[in-house]
């Protein structure tokens, strides 16, 4: 049975959280706190942060969520309904006025961070809140010439042939054993989540997803119509007491992270890939294995293998980056799946975009064939390690009362705040120059609104640049 309820509370919490980043410091002024407010989402409005026919939150979940008694929310409502900005639907509740018939639905448009993505450069802004691999400087040079991109087979939505062959070896060595026939690439490991959940998942199913997790997940299954069921994560991975709860409820497929985990920094025990891999065969449930960051690890440990090297012919994909792996320019994934099901995938993939670029997987197996790469990554690698410490150090400088663990992989910290002001937090920090991101589209729960995703990825001038900019920012909103 779909849990309807669930799906209403997701999208209360979008609603309010989408209206608290648009406010930002609204209550920095003078005049009553009614009229600040009204102001507050006025401006909004005016700026095109809040759509025309947005819904808003009901007054009592506004008033919980910005942290003011309900009758101040109450008389800012009715001020802004007779001033026109709003209007209240009975039976139905507040919108913004005016039609929003040439606007997407808002589940649709992904959440903040998307919107960061899509936004036109600014030169002077430190952008924190996208995780990436921006410099390819680290990579061996390499030259593709038209008989590379002309290979056959290289315009199939499979993907080039050699790139598929390569892609199997190496998660074959990474030990699950792996044929060409079971490897489609995908235009980055957005497209393969994409693909993945159209295989299996129809509207009002139900899908089990850690908590909190990849914000492109979130944004496939919102334009699914499917029903996110939550289930934390901590160090070791996801709580399997919560799993095993979720999976009761006959989900119709599992996502989840094996490591680095995005955002947390956290990987999956082995003792906890044993016990994953075994509920999931025994219920037959189909699974997605997100190892996006599998590549980009300085730990010093060898890398375990996928939860799927337990179950290689369940009804599953793992889905990987080459992106993260080499640089976020190619934009290149990969699923890997039993042959049926790969063969469903490329079907689904056709409707997206027919092929990826053939230029960018040419340009892609050429890196992968390097002599050099393994000693490029290295020193990649380390600089990330570098870069990683540095930022904790600002940090610990300058914003003692924030707390975070320094990762041995992946791209990003998991900070968290001494109070739940997140959401009120990121304008104050954009309008100071840096942008970070909440937990905003990472999370369902609302469990970590004292959190903020930094990448550590950036060059170390810019670290320092945004950690000074993030302690103003902070002062402003906590003097």
């Amino acid at each position: 049975m779909v849990n309807r309820s669930t799906s209403a509370q997701v999208a209360r919490s979008s609603e309010r959280g989408r209206l608290v980043d648009a406010l930002g410091a609204w209550n920095h002024g003078s005049g009553p706190l009614y009229r600040l407010l009204a102001r507050a989402v006025t401006a909004a409005v005016e700026h095109g942060d809040l759509g025309r026919g947005a819904r808003l939150p009901s007054e009592r979940a506004l008033a919980q969520a910005i942290a003011v008694s309900r009758g101040v929310v109450v008389a800012a409502y009715d001020e802004l309904a007779a001033d026109g900005v709003i209007e209240r639907r009975r039976g139905s509740g507040t919108f913004v006025a005016g039609s929003a018939d040439v606007g997407l639905p808002p589940d649709r448009e992904g959440s903040a961070l998307f919107g960061r993505l899509v936004a036109e450069p600014t030169p002077s802004l430190v952008d924190l809140s996208i995780s990436v691999l921006h410099e390819p400087r680290w990579l061996p040079r390499v030259a593709v010439g038209p008989g590379d991109v002309a290979e056959v087979g290289a315009d199939s939505p499979w993907g080039v042939p050699a790139l598929r062959e390569r892609v199997a070896a190496d998660l074959t060595a990474d030990g699950l054993a792996t044929r060409p026939d079971q490897v489609v690439i995908t235009t980055g490991a957005q497209q393969g989540i994409s693909i993945a959940i159209g295989c299996w998942v129809r509207p009002g199913d139900v899908v089990v997803v850690d908590d909190p997790t990849y914000p492109g997940v979130l944004s496939a299954l919102a334009a699914a119509g499917a029903v996110p069921r939550p289930v934390p994560v901590d160090r070791d991975g996801v709580v399997l007491a919560a799993l095993d709860a979720a999976l009761a409820e006959r989900p119709a497929l599992v996502y989840l992270q094996s490591g680095p985990h995005s955002p947390t920094g956290g990987r999956l025990s082995a003792h906890r890939r044993q016990v994953v891999a075994g509920w999931l065969a025994e219920r037959r449930i189909p699974f997605v294995e997100d190892v996006a960051l599998t590549s980009l690890d300085w730990s010093g440990t060898p890398r375990p293998a996928p939860v799927a090297a337990r179950i290689p012919d369940h009804p599953g994909a793992v889905v990987g980056s080459l992106s993260k792996r080499l640089w976020a320019g190619l934009r290149l994934g990969f699923v890997r799946a039993p042959e049926p099901v790969a063969a469903r995938m490329v079907r689904v993939k056709a409707t997206h975009d027919l092929g990826s670029s053939a230029v960018s997987q040419s340009l892609a197996l050429a890196l992968l064939e390097h002599p050099s790469l393994d000693r490029s990554l290295g020193r990649r690698d380390a600089e990330l390690a570098a870069r990683a410490s540095l930022l904790a150090d600002l940090l610990a400088e300058h914003l003692p009362s924030w707390r975070c663990e320094v990762p041995d992989g992946g791209l990003s910290f998991w900070v968290r705040l001494p109070e739940p002001v997140a959401a009120r937090f990121a304008p104050v920090a954009l309008r100071h120059g840096v942008a970070v991101a909440t937990a905003d589209g990472l999370s369902l729960t609302g469990d970590h609104r004292d959190r903020l995703r930094l990448t550590f990825a950036l060059p170390k001038r810019d670290l320092r640049l945004a950690a000074t900019r993030l302690a103003t920012a902070w002062s402003d909103l906590t003097p």
